[in-house]
């Protein structure tokens, strides 16, 4: 059901706004409403403003606290089982002032080893970068300051793998005899060259060196040969790794208060939450006003909590005209909860529409059992919801994925005992290959055979698509009653009906006149809102051309036998191709492997095709979306659990 709304509105001291705030959020039910709208208003902003909320640099040290449980993540991974409960804590605990402090300087301290360990690796980076640029002239025994003397020139250089030290001494003897050329190393890039030359020809010989691509190479500030300071680049390396060793060491003892760090994070991001909050209150210098929506059930917690402060309230009604902006929140029994996660993928409804939970659990688990279709599958499913849900103690999407799969996986297992399929045919050939013979005792529960009973599988289909659709119309006819509109529920759902009713009972007995009173009813009433007589006869016949939408509905539950082919198909392939090894060790591997990915594939399928049928074929029905989500100020924390 969608739970009613008030709306809370209240004026109390500026000087309780963080104790009332931080008891609101202890509460959870009340959603602060922004009210930067009024502020537009001449006379309301002359005498209120927006609520200063100094944030106390609560969010640069969420930022902090976060980078630096990632560097502790990095260096020294927790150890934690993946169905490990969340730590549990109090309230008193989560919001303690002495724990930010006290972790402020944990924090600050991961940050100093860490930056310490990226300075050190660009260091690192740029040693390791000019060693490579060096080892080419490694074998070169002059010094790479050495440039030449008095009447000489040293120059190192690149060429083109083309232009050799050969090529270069025959280009450079055309036009100076005082050279020489040294080929010091050579790439698939470039070769490493050393010329020398007398000062008296060097304009000839940089001519030659410039139409030759000659790219001189100038070592800086480097002294020594390459060889002697590759060996103090190695050695300045080693110190840097160890430093960095020591610098991750000095984390990895900061891991113990990773705990710690995880509460910091949570509590910070209280705080943040009530800043938000408070950001969206207006007010004077001495008093604040806020507005907010409260859940009908919590007025009362609400109440007594604001009895003891001084402040002045009221709960209201949310009039029709605010029905777009009143909040959704839906309750439903743990039998339909889970369905909440298929609801909120399409959209929630609309404060005056209706709680489609309850109406499509029945028809989503039994779609995805039949399109599933397998015992063993469904035992899977079964199994890891069982676990999930009683080992994570999961929340929120995670919570209801887990209670999808036990109720899916039920389905599965009575589907998939239906048509006497475990594994596919895992149960036959398996006893084959043990030399028990072919045995299968799902034949005993075997209903219909999707490989041998197509038709009857797809017969089947249609039926089931007809009984939603026709359920879809029901709860359309339901909503125009509760609205005070009953004849539009007798007009655009019994004449539909009656037409439906028509054709069935033609096709079976030939008698036609309960389909021609359907149609003449349609054509009577489904224009009744046009302003003319022509117009409202032409929007009746129209409205017979909607027949071709309500088959191609019916038409679209077909997939639910494509889908248990599929299944079947691929499963009876995965074990074939395991039988034909002859090996029962091999075979299990094949079962194991094939069969984990069938489901993982098919698991997908199965799910957005039970989803489509929902959102299309069944809400396009009787469905109001629109609404958006409930969003109280709560305590929501991401690594403990708040007692």
């Amino acid at each position: 059901m969608i739970v009613k709304m008030k709306k809370l509105s209240l004026f109390a001291m500026l000087s309780d706004r963080e104790a009332l705030l931080h008891e609101l959020m202890l509460l959870g039910c009340v959603e602060v409403i922004p009210q930067s709208e009024k502020l537009l208003d001449p006379s309301l902003s002359e005498s209120l403003s927006r609520v200063n909320a100094p944030e106390q640099d609560y969010r640069n040290l969420h930022s902090k606290a976060t980078a630096a449980l990632g560097i502790l993540n990095r260096y020294a991974p927790a150890k934690s089982s993946i169905f490990a409960p969340r730590r549990e804590v109090g309230a008193e605990e989560l919001f303690s002032d002495e724990l930010v402090c006290r972790t402020k300087k944990v924090i600050l301290r991961i940050e100093e080893h860490q930056n310490r360990i990226a300075t050190l690796q660009a260091e690192a980076s740029r040693l390791e970068a000019l060693k490579l640029s060096l080892e080419p002239w490694k074998s070169n025994k002059l010094t790479l300051e050495f440039s030449g003397t008095e009447n000489v020139r040293v120059m190192a250089g690149t060429t083109l793998p083309s232009v050799t030290a050969e090529v270069l001494r025959e280009e450079l003897a055309k036009v100076a005899e005082e050279f020489e050329v040294f080929p010091i190393n050579s790439d698939r890039e470039q070769n490493y060259i050393i010329v020398i030359f007398h000062k008296a020809v060097e304009s000839e010989v940089m001519s030659v060196l410039r139409n030759l691509s000659f790219s001189r190479v100038v070592f800086g500030s480097l002294k020594g040969t390459a060889e002697e300071n590759i060996e103090e680049i190695e050695a300045q390396l080693a110190s840097i790794k160890r430093e960095i060793s020591e610098e991750t060491e000095k984390i990895k003892e900061l891991s113990s208060h990773r705990a710690d760090i995880e509460l910091c994070i949570d509590s910070l991001a209280q705080e943040i939450s009530k800043i938000d909050a408070a950001q969206k209150l207006l007010g004077t210098e001495s008093v604040f006003y806020l507005e907010g929506w409260v859940t009908a059930p919590d007025e009362k917690r609400v109440t007594d909590l604001l009895l003891k402060y001084t402040c002045a309230f009221e709960f209201a009604d949310p009039a029709p005209e605010e029905y777009p902006d009143v909040p959704i929140k839906l309750k439903n029994n743990r039998l339909t909860e889970p369905l909440t996660m298929v609801t909120e993928m399409y959209s929630l409804p609309a404060y005056e529409g209706i709680d489609p939970n309850p109406l499509i659990m029945p028809f989503f688990s039994v779609f995805f059992g039949i399109m599933y279709g397998d015992m063993g599958y469904g035992i899977v499913l079964l199994i890891l919801g069982i676990l999930a849900k009683t080992k994570l103690k999961p929340r929120g999407v995670l919570n209801y994925m887990t209670g999808l799969l036990i109720i899916c996986g039920v389905t599965t297992i009575l589907a998939g005992a239906a048509f006497g399929s475990f594994f596919g045919n895992a149960i036959p050939i398996v006893t084959e290959m043990l030399g028990l013979g072919e045995k299968d005792p799902l034949l005993a529960l075997r209903l219909i055979d999707p490989m041998t009973d197509p038709l009857k599988l797809l017969v089947g289909s249609l039926i089931i698509g007809a009984i939603q659709i026709i359920v879809g119309m029901a709860i359309k006819a339901y909503m125009l009653i509760r609205d005070g509109k009953p004849l539009d529920a007798l007009f655009d759902v019994g004449s539909w009906w009656l037409l439906f009713a028509g054709i069935a009972v033609g096709a079976l007995k030939g008698v036609w006149w309960v389909a021609i009173a359907g149609v003449a009813a349609l054509v009577l009433t489904q224009g009744r809102n046009k302003p003319t007589i022509p117009g409202k006869i032409i929007g009746g016949i129209a409205s017979l051309y909607d027949i071709t939408g309500y088959f191609g509905d019916i038409l679209s539950y077909a997939r639910l036998m494509a889908l248990v082919l599929a299944t079947s198909v691929i499963g009876s392939v995965i074990n074939l191709l395991g039988s034909l090894t002859g090996n029962i060790i091999l075979f299990a591997v094949i079962f194991i492997a094939g069969h984990g990915f069938s489901m993982a594939i098919n698991i997908i399928g199965t799910y957005v095709h039970s989803a489509r049928l929902q959102y299309l074929e069944y809400f396009g029905k009787f469905y109001i979306d629109g609404g958006k989500a409930f969003r109280p100020l709560k305590v929501d924390t991401k690594y403990v659990e708040v007692k």
